[in-house]
């Protein structure tokens, strides 16, 4: 009987924990997401730039097998949140934007791609951070249950 009771206790905290630690994996998972989404996005710059400010860069990203593992719907990105994940030239620059990110999530996604170099991020439409963002700005700016975040790309 003691072990049943162990092994219900065990299953139980499991459980529990299960859930904590799928959100965990998520926002590793998203993380890579971005950093690949950056990276392949960087090789699409030609000497004139990404294309016309304002251009969806998802068609060429397709065409040139640069998405990472996420959710596509023709050329619409979705997070693990089921939120949409826009990149949009600016001309010399690209911004990529994730949207629906839970609070967790956006404070790790902010400090953490913001340590790469030549990226500014914008929280929630609050002013764009240059370089690192640190975590008591990412915490104060992730403050709601459904965040924004942008990186522009240098």
């Amino acid at each position: 009987m003691f072990v049943l009771i162990i092994a219900v206790v065990a299953l139980g905290y499991i459980i529990y924990n299960g859930g904590s630690l799928m959100g965990s994996q998520d926002v590793t998972n998203e993380q890579s997401n971005i950093g690949t989404l950056i990276a392949n996005t960087r090789k699409l710059k030609a000497s004139s730039g990404y294309g016309t400010s304002g251009t969806s860069l998802v068609s060429q990203l397709v065409a040139s097998k640069g998405l990472p593992n996420m959710s596509v719907n023709g050329s619409n990105l979705y997070n693990a949140w089921g939120g949409s994940v826009t990149v949009v030239s600016s001309g010399m620059t690209f911004t990529i934007t994730e949207n629906a990110l839970p609070q967790d999530a956006c404070v790790t996604l902010a400090t953490k791609i913001s340590r790469g170099t030549k990226v500014t991020t914008a929280i929630n439409g609050g002013t764009a951070v240059t370089g690192e963002v640190d975590p008591g700005t990412a915490t104060s700016g992730c403050s709601k249950d459904s965040n924004v975040v942008a990186w522009t790309v240098y």
